[in-house]
């Protein structure tokens, strides 16, 4: 009987595991096709990118468990925002991972 008492500890925490992780794996933001397209740049931008404007994400997921998922969910909603304005390319300004929010600027690169 004290064998059985001490496994129920074990299956609860494998189980709230199993959970946490599909429920996190569950709230990823998916990409629409146009957004998927978008493309990350870094400082040496091509000379043929036009500067569409500014773009902004930000997520719920947050803190020191969360703060990939919600960077990921964050960029990808900044990604939906330069693809509905035709961009082609984006270029990260900054990342804050407490409060997770990104901003970046969206380029037309032909």
């Amino acid at each position: 009987m004290t064998n059985s008492l001490l496994n129920i500890p074990r299956v609860m925490f494998l189980l709230l595991s199993v959970f946490t992780f599909l429920m996190l794996n569950n709230c990823a933001t998916t990409l629409s096709q146009s957004a998927a397209r978008v493309r990350d740049i870094d400082m040496k931008m091509p000379s043929n990118c036009q500067f569409l404007g500014d773009v902004r994400g930000s997520s719920l997921w947050g803190g020191s468990l969360g703060s990939s998922l919600g960077i990921d969910n964050a960029k990808n909603e900044a990604r939906e925002k330069a693809a509905s304005m035709g961009a082609t390319h984006i270029f990260w300004n900054s990342t804050v991972c407490g409060n997770v929010y990104v901003s970046g600027n969206a380029f037309l690169c032909k």
